[in-house]
Order: structure tokens, then C-alpha cells, then sequence
């Protein structure tokens, strides 16, 4: 027979929220290399031991901080599929003109390192994912969901580089939906 309740006391919301700010905050003032874990629990305020059962690793805790800190970011679904998918890529439009230049240069630059893999878990991978599910239901059956996600994030990104703005939301129904929703055309 398990017992459900777990040992120990429970977790303190609020250490965790400290501990991710910290690392957020430290991780931009030193970058991913010379963030040190041992730093993070020093600046938030709590013990080694307690943040090393939070997050093993320090790529775990990177990971966390900055799923957190797009967390509230998503856009609700109303109902409208189209609508919906049109206010989520408006949404990583504007956040990726706005907020994302310095985990751009990272994915850019330097593809490898321990930061651009825990930017892609932590960022991309969940934004690719919602924009898929937002697809679904609009999309010819015969398309490949992923690479016309891809390619309608792949617009966006584009357009900021080319025009200097992300697109606005006439340009992304008239120009990037058509795209992402019609079939290939092949017979």
C-alpha cells in the first residue's frame, strides 16, 4: 500500500519565485557560463541544498526561470480558431521585437551552448507547440502541422529582420495565415 501524502514540509511557493528571479537577474547580468548556482541561492536568499531539490541542475533551473517568465504571456483561446491563432502570432510578434533580441543573438550565435539548448526547451519549444494546437483546427488535413508552424514563425522572424517591426495583425491574416493554413497543392 503507497502512501500519498508526500514527506516533508511543503514547498514555499515564494522560495521558488525568488530563486527564478535571481536567476533571471543574474543570468542577465553574467550570462549562462558564469551563472554559478551557489550565486542564485545567495541572491534569493535561501539554501544551496533547498534549490538543488528544486532544480538538479543548473540547466533545469535556467530552463524554469525562463518558462516563468513567459508564463503569463500566452493568449486565451475565445473560441474563433482563426482569431485565436491570429492574437497568438500577434502575441510572438510583438514579444519577439520587444523582448527577445538577446535569446535571439544566443539561438543565433552561439546554436550549441548550454543557454541556446534551454532557450529552445524553455522558449521555442513551447511556442512552436501552442502555435501547432492553434492550427489544428483551421488547417487543410493534408498539411504538416510542425512545418507550417515553423514557417508561419519563421514569417514573423523575417519580417522584423526586413522591415525593422514585427508584422501587424492585417499583415499576418492577409500574408502569413494563407500560408500556414492552405494545402501544398500537390495531387
Amino acid at each position: 500500500m503507497t502512501e500519498d501524502r508526500t514527506r516533508g514540509r511543503p514547498r514555499d511557493p515564494a522560495v521558488d519565485e525568488a530563486a527564478l528571479s535571481a536567476t533571471l537577474t543574474l543570468l542577465d547580468e553574467h550570462g549562462y557560463e558564469r551563472l554559478h548556482v551557489a550565486d542564485v541561492a545567495r541572491a534569493a536568499g535561501i539554501g544551496l541544498g533547498s534549490l538543488y531539490r528544486r532544480w538538479p541542475t543548473k540547466h533545469a533551473l535556467v530552463v524554469a526561470a525562463l518558462r516563468a517568465a513567459a508564463e503569463h504571456r500566452t493568449t486565451e483561446i475565445n473560441g474563433d480558431p482563426v482569431d485565436d491563432l491570429t492574437a497568438h502570432l500577434v502575441s510572438v510578434a510583438t514579444a519577439i521585437a520587444e523582448r527577445a533580441a538577446p535569446l535571439l543573438s544566443v539561438l543565433l550565435s552561439a546554436t550549441g551552448s548550454d543557454l541556446a539548448a534551454a532557450v529552445r526547451e524553455a522558449k521555442v519549444a513551447p511556442i512552436r507547440a501552442a502555435t501547432r494546437e492553434r492550427l489544428r483546427p483551421i488547417a487543410d488535413e493534408d498539411i504538416d502541422l510542425t512545418a507550417r508552424a515553423d514557417a508561419g514563425l519563421a514569417m514573423i522572424l523575417l519580417h522584423l529582420m526586413i522591415h525593422g517591426a514585427p508584422p501587424d495583425e492585417q499583415h499576418i491574416r492577409s500574408h502569413i495565415l494563407p500560408i500556414m493554413t492552405t494545402g501544398s497543392g500537390s495531387t
